[in-house]
């Protein structure tokens, strides 16, 4: 199964598709930029506010995967192994439970390009998104493999965010109401997904094995 995750391209393709994924996401923060952009009415003010929420979303995800990457070059990969998709199933398995409900934000939709970046890492650090760059960290062989897999994944959640948030504004809500589809429920599944895929390739990696870099 491991085979899975050594070609390069195959990476680059699997963490864009993420990304995109994970941009359609409401929770992401971009109907904030649709309602920033409705209430000026200008639609530059829809691209310059995902900027700020893009920002939020790279540092969000980028704490998650910085102690990832840590813990997977600093001690035996494992135990590391073991315990990460031990996680990412227990947290899957969280908000499978919860998938109703997400991060709240008390200060209703007009909000100013500070709290876009608060809100965004606060959403993308407690939805999950960091966890599943797990496969790559997991079968990285050096920290530099890990940049360009990285890049490319917020660049696709920041296109399809960008594509989505557009398509709402000249659209209107009325209409992506009747389209809207409960990504929390989708996410928590694919979250345990990759957790047991992890946990079952976990097996085939030698016990106290660690990776130089």
């Amino acid at each position: 199964m491991t085979d899975i995750l050594i070609s390069h391209d195959s990476q680059l393709i699997v963490a864009t598709v993420l990304g995109a994924f994970h941009g359609l996401n409401p929770a992401m923060g971009w109907l904030f930029a649709v309602f920033l952009a409705v209430q000026r009415n200008d639609a530059k003010v829809l691209f310059i506010a995902i900027i700020p929420i893009a920002v939020g979303q790279i540092l969000g995800d980028g704490v998650v995967i910085i102690v990832q990457t840590a813990a997977r070059f600093h001690f035996p990969l494992h135990y590391v192994h073991l315990f990460i998709s031990s996680f990412i199933i227990l947290y899957g398995l969280f908000r499978l439970f919860r998938y109703y409900r997400h991060f709240k934000w008390s200060g209703g939709l007009k909000v100013g390009y500070g709290q876009l970046i608060l809100w965004s890492f606060l959403a993308s650090s407690t939805h999950g998104s960091g966890l599943l760059f797990a496969p790559f960290i997991l079968s990285a062989e050096r920290l530099t493999d890990l940049i360009p897999i990285w890049v490319v994944h917020e660049l696709g959640m920041l296109t399809s965010m960008v594509i989505i948030a557009t398509l709402v504004y000249y659209a209107g809500m009325t209409k992506f109401r009747k389209c809207i589809i409960n990504f929390e429920l989708i996410w928590a599944l694919l979250l345990i997904t990759v957790g047991l895929i992890l946990f079952v390739m976990s097996g085939d990696i030698s016990g106290g094995h660690k990776h130089n870099h």
